[in-house]
Formats: structure tokens, C-alpha cells, sequence
């Protein structure tokens, strides 16, 4: 996908679901996933059902209400996404909607990646059971937060907030860091300010250089010429 257009954090979102899992104690079966393409920061929320409701109120609640509203969002063409509540929703916040083609996962590859490790993190916590994983879910997601990504040359943490998070070994062992500190409102601003563009423009040149990797693999790729008849293997998605 091209990043070109990418102008900052949720300028491009990405939603996609994962399930059913094993149901929890608080009646949990499905984990909705949101993706900022710019930053890799993720959102995901332990809920109930996938219907378009739900998917709102965790858009609402979740990200806008939190971060801002995206500026575009990609999904799948799940019945969720495409409703006329969703269509309703996208419109009364501006959000320019966009589709993956179905079953061709690649055109949402952040996410379906980010998918397969967030469920590997889990499995290292859940129960015999696997009934508490929405329990751990948070956890999860900070520890996925404030890990290095190769992509950014930084964590999502980082690049969201332009400095980097006070961790629990940090407090056990008093180590805080060179993280600059002040008691001035103005020069915290300033600094924040400088730090966040530093790390911004970091991400926009290492994110043209994944793309230009992406863009040379395809190049190198030996193109294949089949005939009618050739016998040839048939590769089926299907949905964690």
C-alpha cells in the first residue's frame, strides 16, 4: 500500500477483528483491533459480539475519544464495517472510508501481522482454560507499545507522545532515564514539541525506506507463466 499520503498519526487507520476466541467470564468472545499505520500504536477492545454497534462504540469510545478522528479508515468488507450505521457514522465525523479487497489479507498486512502477535502474547498468560485472556489484553498491548519497531527506528510510544514511557523495572530500580523534565509549561512544550517532530520525521524516512524494500522485493520477484491445465496449488484465507 502506498504511504506516501501518510501526513501523520491516524491519518490512516486500520480496523480489523479477531475470533471467536474461547468466552470469558465477562462474556467476551471477539477482540476488535485498531492500527495507526504512521505510528504502529494499537488499539484493541475484548467484546461480545461484532455487529456494527459494538464496532461504534469501541470507534467512539476507544480511539476517537482518545486519540482524534482518523482521517481514513481501512477494513475488510465485514458486514460491521459496511452497514448503513457504519456508513452513517463515517459520514457524520468526515472519515473517508476504505476497503481491502476480500480475501486478499495483504492489503491490510499491518494489521493481520499485528493480529498474529498479539495473539502469540496472549497465549503466554491465559489459563488452561483460556478464559482470562481479556484480562490480559491490556497488558499486552503495553508491552506491545513500548516495543522497538524496525519500521519506525522507535516505539509506537515514542512516536505518539514524543518521549518514552516511565516502565515498571524503571521504578523498581530507579532508573528514569535522561528523559528531560521541567517545570515550565512553555519549555515542556517546546521540548515536547521539537521531540515529536524529530521522532515524526524519523518515521516518515523510515517508512519510505520499508516501502522502497517492499516495492525492490516485488521487483525481484521471477514472474510465472502458467498453461491451461498446469496443475497449481490454491491458497484460501480464512480469518484468525
Amino acid at each position: 500500500m502506498p504511504i506516501a499520503d501518510l501526513t501523520g498519526p491516524f491519518s490512516l487507520l486500520v480496523v480489523d477483528a479477531v475470533g471467536p476466541l474461547p468466552e470469558t467470564g465477562r462474556g467476551n468472545k471477539y477482540i476488535l483491533v485498531f492500527v495507526d499505520y504512521f505510528t504502529r500504536w494499537a488499539e484493541a477492545f475484548a467484546v461480545g459480539a461484532l455487529d456494527s454497534i459494538t464496532f461504534v462504540d469501541a470507534m467512539v469510545n476507544g480511539v476517537v475519544s482518545r486519540h482524534c478522528v482518523p482521517s481514513r479508515l481501512l477494513s475488510d468488507n465485514g458486514r460491521n464495517f459496511t452497514s448503513d450505521v457504519a456508513k452513517s457514522f463515517y459520514q457524520t465525523l468526515g472519515i473517508k472510508k476504505l476497503f481491502g479487497a476480500a480475501y486478499h489479507p495483504q492489503t491490510q498486512g499491518l494489521v493481520e501481522r499485528f493480529n498474529g502477535t498479539l495473539i502469540g502474547m496472549l497465549r503466554m498468560h491465559v489459563d488452561e482454560a483460556q478464559t482470562d485472556w481479556d484480562v490480559y489484553l491490556p497488558r499486552v498491548l503495553f508491552a506491545y507499545r513500548t516495543a522497538y519497531h524496525e519500521a519506525l527506528g522507535d516505539t509506537p510510544f515514542f512516536t505518539l507522545y514524543g518521549r518514552d514511557p516511565v516502565l515498571p523495572l524503571d521504578v523498581a530500580f530507579l532508573n528514569l532515564g535522561k528523559m528531560w523534565k521541567s517545570n515550565e509549561v512553555a519549555h515542556y512544550r517546546r521540548e515536547l514539541y521539537h521531540s515529536l517532530k524529530d521522532s515524526r520525521h524519523l518515521v516518515e524516512r523510515q517508512l519510505v525506506k520499508a516501502q522502497d524494500r517492499h516495492e525492490q522485493r516485488l521487483r525481484n520477484q521471477v514472474e510465472v507463466q502458467f498453461e491451461v491445465g498446469d496443475p497449481v496449488w490454491v491458497y484460501q484465507f480464512f480469518r484468525a
